[in-house]
């Protein structure tokens, strides 16, 4: 820093400009007295916009260029000083901190030096206490295992012991039961178990005991079953004991087979004839024993929880042996048909008195799982299965078309008729499987769901039936006119909602809330998959259903309506034939209505007739013969008003022409073809307009056509247009 300082100073020198300059650079009090004296604004350097000739234009206006030259190299000198000024400080710093970190390092390795001293000493000191403190471990873990060992040779000590006192105890067997030696059996027993649980692992030095154990517990076994046996023959006073000692030695499950063997099954008869009474024998056997033996409990004092849960196992594993398939030869041969049924009638009888047999159970809890199992042995997807299946396969043979007839004088269903198998067999099949001989409970949702799925397949039938059934009825030329078959198909859906309806109403309902009274109690022994049951759901179906079939019996008014029509327009169309009979051919002055007009309302009143005779609703027939008269009135007046039309352009020209060529001006023209045309006109509008009053129609077209038909000179002069209406 001296020679940068010195170096300046000799460069100010050689600036003769400057030589006042120099000597004043490294004053700070003259530095600052400087700076207050340039001619220029310091702060312009620190700008970002700063520019030299803004600069230079701004600094002339104080000074010219020599004094603006020699404020720039004083400023100069002013920001060297303060550079040099800020490296010294900065230097000093580095100094102090260089001297503070070698002092620092030196302390650190003094330190480290310490704590080195003070280890080894910790080390020394503690070695001696951990080579006692190994020793005391090893000691003690050889003193546990001595104390392990001797506890397992006293267990196996007392367990000898517990052998031989309970072999002695079986030795000396009284000839009749003993309630004070059976206690003693009991407590060797439970010293037995003891002492062999807390042997632990077994080894084959004690293979020995093991099976000394195992041959007294079977002795123990067979003497208990035997008394059990005779007790439950005789008075069960000690069959609370006995029990208890079955418990003791876990033997329970054999316990249970030889009172089936020896006991229950003895007092069942076998009746191979009639199974359905077979199967009523056993349970009313079953429920008359557990009274009896309960009875006897009772009287003793010996009858708790234990005791009635045993007697329960032992009736009811009977029971389920007995619809045991695979375990019993027996049965398999007599009650395959039953559990799997070939029968559905038997299956049915069957299986309604296994629920009964098990809904009158006393205390059923405890035997919930005997139970579900004594019901779950009949297979009621196979009895469902047998049930519908025969239903399906005739309602796929009613819908081939080609077998698709009408039943001619309908089949009678309560006091209705229908007319087409298929509708026959839906409503029998929605009340069969909702019968008393046929419904089950637990099948409820599966009847529930194939109601549905018989519903929708009517309605279904009814839209393939409407659009592709007469159309293949007219191709095999059965002469059944189109709209006969559509009356009959709508009586069918009136007739099929109504039935449907009123099955629901008293039968499914019925039968859903007696479920809904007894469920509880089947919850509680068979935990059934399905809830408390909600009609809600079932009751929009029929609700939609319903409103299906309504809309299902509008269009066939429709068609009906439209087919008709078009079969009483087609006749009406020989209106048009009215000149054709009376002009030029001389016929007589009509004196009735035409032979068209009435074939046409004979059709009309066949199809009455017909609607009739289908049951349909007197509402119903008004309406459609009203709609069907009117499209066909209409019609037969707009081809009534083109005969007209035509008679009125012709007739007063050959009118003209024959007067000119006989000469008969004056001869009246009542006799005239036109007047006959007329005529029969009036004859024929007169007729459709009495139909049309008989029905409460109002068609105002046919009197104007009348009027028409009547003013002979009117009409020639100008014609009378038609309403409205008829448009």
């Amino acid at each position: 820093l001296e020679n940068v300082k010195r170096k300046m100073e000799e460069n100010a020198k050689n600036c003769p400009s400057d030589s006042n300059i120099s000597r004043v650079l490294f004053s700070n009090q003259l530095n600052k007295s400087n700076e207050s004296t340039l001619c220029f604004n310091k702060a312009h350097f620190s700008r970002s916009d700063f520019n030299v000739e803004r600069f230079i234009n701004l600094a002339r206006r104080r000074a010219n260029l020599s004094q603006i030259h020699n404020d720039l190299r004083v400023y100069l000198k002013i920001v060297q000083n303060s550079m040099i000024e800020l490296i010294n400080d900065d230097y000093a710093d580095f100094v102090n901190l260089s001297s503070s970190l070698v002092g620092l390092k030196d302390s650190i390795e003094k330190l480290n030096k310490d704590v080195e001293s003070i280890w080894d000493d910790f080390f020394s000191s503690t070695s001696s206490l951990i080579s006692a403190a190994t020793n005391i471990e090893k000691y003690s873990i050889d003193l546990a295992e001595c104390r392990q060992l001797q506890i397992c040779i006293r267990s196996k000590i007392s367990l000898i012991k517990a052998i031989e006192r309970l072999s002695e105890i079986l030795n000396n067997k009284p000839d009749e039961l003993d309630g004070f030696w059976m206690s003693k059996l009991a407590d060797s027993i439970v010293d037995l178990e003891l002492w062999y649980k807390k042997v632990g692992s077994i080894d084959d030095k004690l293979l020995q005991l093991v099976e000394a154990r195992s041959s007294c517990i079977v002795s123990v076994r067979e003497i208990v079953e035997q008394w059990l046996i005779y007790d439950l023959e005789k008075d069960c006073q000690h069959i609370n004991v006995l029990l208890g000692i079955l418990i003791l030695t876990d033997s329970l499950d054999s316990t249970v087979s030889k009172v089936m063997t020896e006991i229950i099954d003895c007092k069942i008869e076998k009746r191979r004839d009639d199974l359905e009474r077979f199967l009523y024998s056993i349970f009313a056997e079953i429920k008359k024993m557990r009274k009896h033996f309960i009875s006897k409990a009772k009287k003793n004092g010996n009858c708790n929880l234990d005791v009635t849960a045993f007697l329960d196992k032992c009736l009811l594993t009977y029971v389920m042996s007995i619809l045991d398939q695979d375990r019993n030869p027996f049965i398999l041969q007599y009650f395959g048909s039953v559990l799997i049924p070939s029968d559905n009638r038997l299956f049915h009888r069957c299986f309604l008195s296994t629920c009964e047999f098990i809904s009158s159970w006393p205390n059923p809890a405890s035997s919930r799982i005997v139970l579900r199992m004594i019901r779950d042995k009949f297979n009621l997807l196979v009895y469902f299965k047998l049930e519908t299946q025969h239903i399906l396969a005739e309602l796929k043979e009613s819908t081939i078309y080609e077998k698709i007839n009408l039943i001619e004088h309908g089949s009678e269903i309560g006091n209705e008729k229908l007319y087409y198998q298929y509708s026959v067999i839906v409503i029998n099949a929605f009340g069969r499987i909702w019968s008393d001989d046929v419904f089950l409970p637990p099948l409820i949702d599966k009847f529930w769901d194939f109601s549905i799925k018989l519903l929708s397949s009517y309605l279904g039938w009814l839209d393939k039936i409407s659009r592709y059934s007469l159309a293949a009825v007219e191709r095999n030329d059965d002469n059944i006119e189109s709209w006969r078959l559509l009356c009959a198909l709508r009586s069918d859906a009136a007739t099929l909602d109504a039935r449907i309806f009123d099955l629901a109403l008293l039968t499914v309902w019925k039968k859903i809330r007696e479920i809904e009274v007894v469920l509880i109690f089947w919850l509680n022994i068979f935990i059934l998959t399905y809830k408390i049951l909600d009609v809600t759901t079932f009751g929009q179906c029929l609700s939609f259903f319903s409103s299906r079939i309504a809309e299902k019996i509008e269009d066939l008014e429709k068609s009906s309506i439209e087919k008709v029509a078009k079969n009483l327009s087609k006749i009406l169309e020989g209106v048009s034939d009215i000149p054709r009979h009376y002009r030029w051919t001389k016929k007589p002055f009509p004196a009735e209505a035409s032979i068209y007009i009435i074939e046409a309302f004979s059709a009309f009143s066949d199809f009455q007739n017909e609607v009739g005779n289908r049951h349909w609703p007197s509402e119903s027939i008004i309406n459609v013969s009203r709609d069907i008269l009117r499209v066909a009135l209409i019609y037969f007046c707009k081809k009534a008003e083109q005969v007209l039309d035509s008679v009125e352009q012709t007739g007063s020209s050959l009118q003209r022409f024959k007067r000119r060529t006989t000469n008969l001006s004056d001869q009246s023209n009542t006799d005239t073809d036109e007047n006959k045309i007329r005529n029969q006109l009036l004859f024929d509008l007169a007729y459709c307009l009495d139909w049309a009053s008989n029905h409460s129609l109002e068609l105002p077209v046919i009197v104007t056509l009348m009027e028409r038909a009547k003013n002979v000179d009117v009409a020639i002069k100008e014609k009378v247009s038609a309403p409205a209406e008829m448009h």
